[in-house]
């Protein structure tokens, strides 16, 4: 009786490409093959445009459908074509002019870098396929920290630090640091031209997210504002990092990597979807976002505002930012500009509405602030809600306070009516601090309103 051997197929140098590849990044086969497939397209195509619009007309794929082959073909070019222009749209009126050949360079692009030994040096065609695969998943699929790496490598430069006594002799006295304004702007464009992007699948209308020439920074500004003073306070609590006045760097925007990374955490943990969202509709025109991760969805006013002059304001892509909660469609309940200063049609539009509730206050003597509830409101003589719940400041500084898990005061809604005045309490609605003073507090009277600084319910 003779003696058999089983042997695998030899696999095909696409197979083994492909197999290699799904061992170290995070995408499935059919994504792994569709990218394979259109990498090699591109590299072969000689009449390139540019990095980005390259991609997303080569990715676009025809709906399944009982169509024959050449109405297939001609169906795909008329998409290609149209998918031509709307990158074309975005490249001149929505993203930076460099951004598509900046992205490629800094991310895209084959570095120094220590590959896996199966990828052998002499291998070029290899090592740039990697290089491809590796930037793409460090747009989104390795989580929020490698995407904000990506916006930081973007503008990142080398500068000179400045050094005192202690500092160890020979050490390395440069470090990289970018501009904070510019990170959070380019931030800004792409979840616009993610927005784009996602109302040409429906055919809505598109120009709505294409910014002014001339958009307004000021929102911006104060996002780079709130970086500044976190890194200032996490400098004051260690002192191995000197004074603030040793960094005029950091005086003038630019902030390094980790204190970058860690302010987005805490401060705007949506901030960077905007990126791994844009890229999605790049690579994957037919596929909805993935409910598994966090997309950056621009708020979409349904009414004019008071507060938002343009639906592309940047103070709307500032509260996207804040809370993936903040996305999506806005209704507006209560204006006091449209329904006159009066509590009982506020604290009824409040109580008619089942979802959750933005609240946007601005003072006098300016400074845009507020609160957020995920809870229903209702009327109590004590407070409710949720640890969904949280207070913001948009201008002159970006600053969110969320509970702190030392007590659970997180709303009030409590009018004189309910008990004819004699509980002797605060009558209004409130955020925090206790029953005889919320931390943020609009009053019955539109009087005496309140906005504190300290309370055990929210940082």
């Amino acid at each position: 009786m003779g003696i058999s051997y089983s042997t695998e197929p030899k696999l095909t140098k696409a197979q083994s490409d492909i197999k290699y590849l799904g061992s170290r990044y995070p995408f499935g086969d059919d994504e792994l093959w569709k990218l394979y497939r259109a990498y090699h397209s591109i590299q072969n195509n000689k009449e390139k445009v540019s990095f980005i619009t390259d991609w997303a007309v080569t990715c676009v794929v025809v709906p399944r459908s009982n169509v024959t082959e050449e109405e297939s073909r001609v169906k795909l070019e008329e998409m290609r074509k149209d998918r031509f222009m709307l990158m074309q749209l975005i490249e001149h009126k929505i993203l930076p002019p460099d951004f598509s050949q900046r992205l490629q360079e800094r991310n895209f692009s084959s570095e120094d870098d220590v590959f896996s030994p199966q990828c052998e040096a002499t291998d070029n065609g290899l090592i740039q396929l990697e290089a491809f695969f590796k930037g793409l998943a460090n747009t989104g699929r390795r989580g929020s920290r490698y995407a904000i790496e990506v916006l930081f490598n973007h503008f990142s430069v080398k500068k000179n630090m400045n050094v005192n006594s202690d500092f160890p002799a020979g050490a390395n006295t440069t470090r990289e640091v970018a501009d904070c304004n510019q990170i959070l702007d380019l931030a800004y464009r792409l979840s616009l031209a993610a927005a784009f992007l996602d109302a040409s699948k429906e055919d809505n209308d598109m120009h709505t997210w294409i910014p002014p020439e001339k958009t307004d920074q000021k929102a911006i500004k104060c996002l780079g504002q709130s970086l500044i003073e976190f890194i200032k306070k996490k400098r004051n609590r260690n002192s191995s990092y000197g004074t603030v006045e040793d960094d005029p760097d950091l005086e003038k925007g630019f902030v390094e990597k980790l204190d970058l990374q860690e302010w987005s955490e805490i401060n705007a943990p949506v901030l960077a979807s905007s990126l791994s969202a844009f890229l999605f509709h790049v690579f994957f025109p037919e596929k909805p976002f993935p409910q598994s991760r966090t997309t950056f969805s621009f708020p979409k006013l349904l009414q004019d505002s008071f507060f938002f002059k343009e639906p592309t304001s940047p103070l709307l892509f500032s509260f996207a930012c804040l809370s993936k909660s903040l996305g999506g469609s806005w209704y507006r309940l209560y204006s006091s500009s449209n329904d006159g200063m009066s509590y009982n049609r506020l604290q009824n539009a409040l109580l008619g509405y089942g979802g959750p509730t933005l609240i946007i206050i601005e003072a006098i003597k300016g400074g845009m602030f507020g609160a957020f509830t995920g809870s229903a409101w209702k009327e109590s003589k004590g407070f409710y809600g949720e640890a969904d719940c949280f207070l913001y400041q948009l201008t002159p500084m970006t600053a969110v306070y969320r509970p702190s898990g030392n007590g659970t005061n997180y709303m009030y809604c409590n009018s004189e009516a309910r008990s004819r005045g004699y509980d002797g309490q605060a009558h209004g609605i409130g955020f925090g601090g206790d029953v005889n003073g919320p931390r943020l507090f609009i009053s019955e009277t539109f009087e005496d309103c309140t906005a504190g600084t300290r309370d055990l319910t929210f940082d």
